[in-house]
């Protein structure tokens, strides 16, 4: 039987593999020292859990926030606490032009490269029933939970692609450690099932696009310079 890291063998599966991987610890293969990632929606909640988590393992972090005032507080006290560049960015994430100028900002002032991109801004359905709803309403949440994250990806993209062809960070030095840009978008399971009793049909909507046909067209584009999650 092959003795390969491939743990299927002719189509068998290699039981009791206890094979260590070359290349050091598991704990060193999970380290992002050195890589950049943005986490929209980072002031608080899911977004800051994983900015902290990624500043435990030495990542530099763009938090994003829209009205969360926290945010920039929390910032220091993970590039404090971590010993990472960490720094806190306002951004409507429901306008393109904000968040390609943010997305280059935060690439110049954090090492200059981009390494994980994080959509997780996201507004819930606050109104019953839709069709009785403000306009202003199903606008916010389909912009946000959305169009955000298409603006996110589309950002992101152009960063990956450069220094997949490049080979280098903004300022032209060789970049390391770079294969490809890992793109992570929050979506839920309101996205493939409407939940009861709530009422939220566009915020399932939203969520849908997020999982169907937005990630899908993200990986037909970009499917040589990232990995969609």
């Amino acid at each position: 039987m092959s003795r390969s890291l491939n743990p299927m063998n002719g189509g068998d599966f290699i039981h009791d593999d206890e094979r260590k991987l070359d290349g050091g610890s598991v704990l060193s293969r999970l380290s992002l020292a050195n890589k950049t990632a943005i986490i929209t929606g980072a002031g608080g909640g899911i977004g800051y859990s994983v900015a902290v988590a990624y500043a435990e393992m030495g990542c530099n972090i763009a938090i994003w926030y829209h009205t969360n005032r926290e945010a920039p507080k929390r910032a220091e006290e993970l590039s404090e606490k971590y010993k990472v560049k960490c720094k806190a960015y306002q951004v409507d994430v429901r306008l393109w032009e904000a968040v390609e100028k943010a997305t280059d900002q935060a690439v110049a002032d954090l090492n200059g490269r981009l390494d994980i991109f994080v959509a997780n801004s996201g507004v819930p359905w606050t109104q019953g029933p839709m069709i009785d709803a403000p306009l202003e309403q199903y606008k916010d949440v389909i912009q946000t939970d959305l169009d955000g994250v298409y603006y996110c990806a589309k950002a992101a993209a152009k960063h990956w692609r450069r220094q997949k062809l490049e080979g280098t960070d903004v300022v032209g030095k060789p970049l390391d450690n770079f294969n490809r840009g890992s793109f992570i978008a929050t979506a839920s399971v309101s996205g493939v099932l409407a939940n009861v009793p709530q009422f939220q049909a566009c915020y399932n909507a939203a969520k849908a696009g997020v999982i169907h046909p937005l990630i899908s067209y993200i990986r037909r584009s970009v499917s040589h310079t990232s990995s969609i999650l």
